[in-house]
Formats: C-alpha cells, structure tokens, sequence
C-alpha cells in the first residue's frame, strides 16, 4: 500500500468513475485500473462494486476510506512542519572555554553537540578569562563558556549563568572529618589543606574564607586538578572543590569522597558570555541544545548534588 495508491483510490470515490479519477489525478485510465487492482490484490479484498453509473465502495472500501483520509492528511502535515524547519546550520561557531570547561564539561558536551551542529565549522580555543573577554570584544569568538564566579559586570557583555555546581569538602576515604555529624569550615582549619589555582579559583577561596575568624594552614597550590585530587587521595591535605570536577579515585587508585559543609560555601557557576549584540544562528542554536542538555538533570553529574 502507497500514499499514492490512496490518493487514486479516494480520488475513484469522490469521482465514482475511474476515466474522471484517472483525469484528476493527470494519469491514465489503464493506469488508475492498474493502481486500484495493486491496492486490491495488497489487501486481499474488493473495495469497489460496479453500477450501471460507475463504481461504489464495498463494506472494506468505506472502511479503507476512513483510513485513508487520516493518513493522507497526516503525510501533508508532516510535509508541512519539515518543510518549515530552518535550513540547515552552516557557517562557523567560535567559542571560548576556560581551562575546567575544556578539561570537564567540554567531551560530553561536543558528543552530545555534534549533530546539531552538523554543517557548522566548529573552532574552540583555551583561554583565560581575561583572555576570552578580550577576544569577544575583538570579535575573535562568538561566545565563552566559562566559569564566571569572578566575571565583572560589563555594559558590553551579556552573562547568563546556567548552573551552579556546589562546592563540597574533599577527603581521603575514612579522614576523621568525614565520621563527623557537621563539617564547618572552622573544622576544615585543623588539617593541612590543598588549594587549587585555575581558572581564578583563589578569588572565590577569598570570599568565603575572609568572612572566618581563621583560615586552614595551606601546605601546596597547584594549577592541576588531579595533582590536588592525588595529593588529597594520599592523605595529604584536604581541598573543597565543586561536584562538576570531582571523582572518587585519583590517577594513582586512591579514593576519595565528599561531604557538605555546614556554612553557605558558594557553588561554582558555569555560564555563557557573549557580546550584548544579537548573536549568530549557530550561537543561538548552540546556547538552546546546551539548555536541552542541562534540562536532562545531572548531565554532567554536577548540577544537583
């Protein structure tokens, strides 16, 4: 059975003949003869009887005709939305990532990205935050995904954050801050802790910490996130650090685990920055799949708990 074969067949109803259905749908009669007995033979059943003026329906063909012109008109409305989509994305997407995005969110987010994006010439460059503001205003990139806990406000720039991913202690496996009912911050004071220093992370550690009456002593700093999750696997120091970069071993097969601290400490916000000027199709088409994503709950194992 075609939708072709139904049109004919609605077309021989309407028309009751099968010259005057051949003449409507612009073929010929042995043809239309030809599409009404492959429909037939298909179904296993007559659908029409034949009268001194012509053709009518049998049982089966009132049946079909029923069916028939549901599913004709559901094929026109499916024509119709496809036909309304906008055409392909082509063109090219810059974007700007700072160094937790591309290390965190940046692989699950292109496996998930690549088909929408298909058409789309796709160039990510690693920078500073500094870096990336700069580079929007010069027009280098379209948009920066970035951690914008210490992004100023600018007239020039809109930012919209998309989630905050909570920050939580991090210990070694069975430390003794982890046996406790409530972790706060005054607690974290009384062993050695590890501070991480990318992407401005030392800024968002001032405001939280200044507001204490004392600060834990910092043994290490490091630019690297597994060198502060080992270190803290070892049993070397303690760190806090968000959901969306954690994982409960280190390279060297230690384990480690979280716990949520009894004072406000600030999340990690993740958000998107671009110049206040309307950006491309392929930004916005890139800005409303990364929502679809985040809708998902927990894409990235962050935005929760």
């Amino acid at each position: 059975m075609t939708l072709q074969q139904l049109r004919h067949f609605l077309a021989i109803i309407e028309t009751g003949t099968l010259s005057m259905a051949a003449q409507r749908c612009h073929i010929s009669q042995p043809s239309m003869s030809a599409s009404l007995k492959a429909l037939e033979n298909d179904l296993g059943c007559l659908l029409f009887t034949r009268h001194s003026k012509g053709l009518l329906p049998t049982a089966a063909g009132q049946s079909l005709q029923q069916y028939a012109v549901r599913l004709l008109h559901e094929a026109q409305q499916a024509r119709e939305s496809v036909r309304s989509l906008p055409d392909e994305p082509c063109g090219t997407l810059r974007l700007g990532v700072t160094e937790t995005i591309s290390a965190y969110m940046l692989p699950r987010l292109l496996q998930g990205q690549l088909n929408i994006l298909s058409g789309v010439q796709l160039t990510i460059s690693e920078a500073s935050i500094e870096d990336i503001q700069q580079q929007l205003r010069a027009g280098d990139i379209d948009l920066g995904l970035l951690v914008i806990d210490n992004v100023s406000p600018a007239e020039d720039f809109h930012c919209e954050r998309l989630f905050d991913s909570p920050r939580r202690l991090w210990a070694p496996t069975g430390h003794p801050l982890l046996r406790r009912a409530h972790v706060k911050l005054n607690d974290v004071c009384e062993y050695p802790f590890i501070l991480l220093e990318m992407d401005e992370h030392i800024a968002t550690w001032e405001r939280y910490w200044k507001r204490q009456p004392r600060r834990p002593q910092v043994i290490t700093c490091s630019r690297s996130i597994e060198a502060v999750r080992s270190l803290v696997g070892m049993g070397i120091g303690v760190t806090i650090l968000s959901n969306l970069v954690f994982r409960p071993w280190s390279l060297d097969g230690d384990h480690l685990s979280r716990r949520e601290l009894a004072e406000d400490v600030p999340g990690m916000g993740i958000g998107l920055l671009s110049r206040k000027e309307p950006c491309s199709t392929e930004a916005q088409r890139f800005t409303h799949h990364l929502k679809g994503l985040l809708k998902q709950g927990g894409y990235w194992g962050s935005v929760g708990d």
